[in-house]
């Protein structure tokens, strides 16, 4: 895959996830429901563990000179289309950087962590305005 036809956004489920007491991995009804319903703005793969066990069910949106975003919490029967307008959003953000009152709500109560991509380094620490 060429750099113009790769994902801006990589879509990365927690597999493993599952809710306590819960037998069901609710990682991978999430990881099928997206998958089933993905598009061509983001990449969805399964991985085995995001650490993030407290708030299954969890989800990281990253790329490529973009910030990461790590959402938990997730319910694979409501916010599946809110994790696909987040990563529309995030592909299309100037470094990926998502303004908290434009994301889905459910993206707004979910959110664990947001780390600045790795060359970033602006001399007050600031994200990109």
């Amino acid at each position: 895959m060429s750099d113009e036809t790769a994902p801006r956004t990589v879509m990365s489920v927690c597999v493993t996830c599952r809710r306590d007491g819960e037998a069901e991995r609710v990682g991978e009804r999430l990881f099928a429901a997206l998958q089933a319903a993905g598009g061509p703005a983001v990449a969805v793969r399964p991985v085995q563990c995001l650490s993030v066990c407290k708030r299954a069910c969890t989800v990281a949106l990253s790329g490529p000179g973009r910030y990461t975003y790590l959402f938990g919490d997730l319910d694979p029967d409501r916010d599946v289309a809110a994790l696909l307008e987040g990563a529309r959003l995030h592909a299309e953000a100037e470094h990926g950087f998502l303004l908290w009152r434009e994301r889905p709500e459910a993206l707004r109560r979910g959110t664990v962590a947001r780390v600045p991509p790795l060359g970033w380094s602006p001399a007050d620490g600031r994200p990109p305005r």
